[in-house]
């Protein structure tokens, strides 16, 4: 079964959306609170995503995903954010994230990003 990890210190906030992505995906999701933990759970479980919020507390959403790529470059991610489209890509460009999720995603999003998954990895 595949694993999807979910980052955020507000993950209980993240419900609707980690059961719909459960539902949509039929992947095993795994939920951490910070970016050193999700750091353990990549290396760890090989997952094929993670879904982080853009603050972590030890450190942002951004520099996870520069961690991971160091990790697993086929690591799909997706990342929460409040800022406006232009301001993300540019602070992101270069980083291969799959999706922009909104600051507490939603179970549509988690539909969305299970679609992208499918679409990118064949494997959900």
């Amino acid at each position: 079964m595949q694993t999807i990890i979910l980052a955020s210190p507000r993950v209980d906030q993240w419900l609707a959306f980690s059961d719909a992505l459960r539902a949509g995906s039929q992947a095993n999701v795994v939920k951490v609170r910070t970016g050193a933990e999700a750091l353990e759970a990549a290396q760890t479980l090989k997952p094929m995503a993670v879904a982080t919020d853009a603050e972590l507390g030890d450190f942002s959403g951004i520099e996870l995903v520069r961690r991971l790529l160091q990790i697993n470059a086929m690591i799909n991610t997706a990342l929460a954010s409040d800022k406006p489209e232009e301001i993300f890509h540019e602070e992101t460009e270069g980083l291969g994230i799959l999706m922009k999720l909104s600051p507490l995603p939603t179970s549509a999003e988690a539909g969305r990003l299970a679609e992208s998954l499918r679409q990118v990895t064949g494997a959900v």
